[in-house]
């Protein structure tokens, strides 16, 4: 009712609901089709969910292209999971031209967002010295952050590196 009514969000949570099955039969057409509108309607993670359909292929035709567009559109929009994933784009060079810069700005966008996973990312970038210059306190510090917000391979890299 609540994404007939014009509620982009609801839109988007709908489309989860088709997602996973929950409540209702599973059709990944029919989430590709909520996500839109709840994209369309403004919502961020609705971009985003649209995204990752893209991304994967999942009730359309995989498209990197478009999904970096999608997780644009969500990443400025407010979704720090959004920022996250373009910047694996951008560090891959999938849909977009690699750059390994753009990549750790995303993850820090990402991480001061909330996305644990940016910020483990964004670890890794410091760890490695690829996109920033490498400083191993820089990266304790942002394994912590994710492992904080409860990224497993944030624990883990941070433990690793407090031996």
């Amino acid at each position: 009712k609540a994404c007939d009514g014009g509620d982009a969000t609801g839109c988007s949570y709908l489309g989860w609901a088709y997602t996973d099955g929950q409540g209702v039969e599973q059709d990944s057409f029919k989430a590709v089709e909520l996500f839109k509108k709840a994209c369309d309607g403004g919502d961020a993670t609705g971009c985003y969910n649209l995204g990752v359909m893209y991304n994967s292929g999942e009730g359309v035709k995989q498209d990197y292209f478009k999904a970096a567009e999608l997780f644009k559109k969500a990443c400025d929009g407010g979704d720090a999971g959004g920022c996250y994933n373009l910047g694996v784009m951008y560090a891959n060079g999938q849909g977009v031209e690699q750059d390994s810069f753009k990549a750790v700005g995303l993850y820090k966008k990402a991480c001061d967002g909330g996305d644990a996973t940016g910020c483990f990312w964004r670890g890794n970038s410091y760890a490695v010295g690829i996109g920033v210059e490498q400083n191993y306190f820089k990266a304790a510090e942002l394994y912590k952050k994710a492992c904080d917000g409860g990224d497993a391979e944030g624990c883990k890299a941070y433990a690793k590196l407090n031996k």
